[in-house]
């Protein structure tokens, strides 16, 4: 599926510095590699999760997986593995635990995992990393996927959800900006945290955080254009707007919007932590604070 993006960029300050170690994604590995000590966080967004706390624990051995590969046996359960290659989900109730994803070269717009056309996938303790940058890359095009406790950074969008997408406990961070993107015409690309897409349904993004300040020119830390979208209780920063919930590649109002109880940081192109298009609402929209005060965010900007 082709990426499609609303909006316009923003120039992104960095607030957290990050020092990480990526395990070379190319040629065979001599025995299995053991997970690096994660990235060190500068400054900690307290109680939210981060470098510390996702992803795949440190000491971890993964055994590298090299190629494409495709899961299509209901209930496998995939655990402590590094795919140095892109990964499709087709099977009933796959469950990946303790992996990362490291996608391989791209010749063709493709996520480092897509799980559209599988049910009841999980994905826990995870890492998605683009091994080779592109802007053809994103992390995962997920639907009917539950998402715990895991790390994106390095693609262009980190999650591109669809119907019964569920992301929590997770952190996304540091994608990566290019400035042509051949998807976008030879644009630059428009990196979102999460793209909720139109005539898709019940997307959930529970306690995570959600951080675009550290990527270039982001569009928003959360695009969605889905009815029933839970946006409660995440850390968010970054785009043009932080949160920017648009109805127009429908046509009609969307259903169900609820974005409560987040703490917002202050990066954003035009100091708009929510943006709502002209036929959108949010059903509800309690509790959402400025992070570094606790003193409620202004009232949506709305426009298209």
């Amino acid at each position: 599926m082709g990426k499609a993006w609303w909006g316009v960029g923003a120039v992104g300050v960095v607030v957290l510095v990050v020092v990480g170690v990526l395990v070379a994604a190319s040629g065979p590995a001599e025995g299995p590699v053991v997970a690096t000590p994660k990235a060190t966080e500068v400054e900690t967004i307290k109680g939210f999760p981060g470098a510390g706390n996702t992803g795949v624990p440190e000491g971890t051995e993964l055994e590298v997986v090299d190629g494409d590969r495709t899961f299509a046996v209901d209930g496998e359960v995939v655990e402590g593995k590094e795919f140095r290659g892109f990964v499709t989900v087709t099977g009933r109730g796959v469950t990946f635990r303790k992996c990362r994803f490291l996608g391989g070269k791209a010749d063709r717009v493709r996520p480092l995992v897509d799980t559209e056309h599988a049910r009841d996938t999980v994905i826990e303790d995870s890492e998605f990393r683009a091994a080779h940058p592109s802007p053809s890359v994103d992390g995962i095009w997920a639907a009917h996927t539950t998402i715990l406790r895991s790390e994106f950074s390095g693609t262009v969008d980190g999650v591109k959800a669809h119907s019964g997408t569920v992301v929590r406990d997770s952190y996304i961070h540091d994608l990566t900006w290019f400035p042509e993107d051949p998807d976008q015409g030879g644009r630059p690309t428009h990196n979102d945290g999460v793209q909720a897409f139109a005539d898709q349904t019940g997307v959930t993004l529970e306690h995570n955080t959600i951080d675009l300040s550290t990527t270039r020119d982001p569009n928003a830390a959360v695009q969605s254009s889905a009815d029933d979208l839970r946006v409660v209780g995440n850390y968010l920063d970054g785009g043009a707007c932080v949160v920017n919930i648009d109805h127009t590649p429908l046509g009609r109002p969307l259903r169900g919007q609820h974005v409560t109880g987040n703490r917002f940081g202050r990066v954003s192109a035009y100091d708009c932590p929510i943006l709502l298009s002209t036929r959108s609402e949010l059903e509800s929209d309690g509790g959402n604070v400025w992070d570094d005060t606790g003193e409620p965010i202004p009232e949506p900007e709305q426009h298209d």
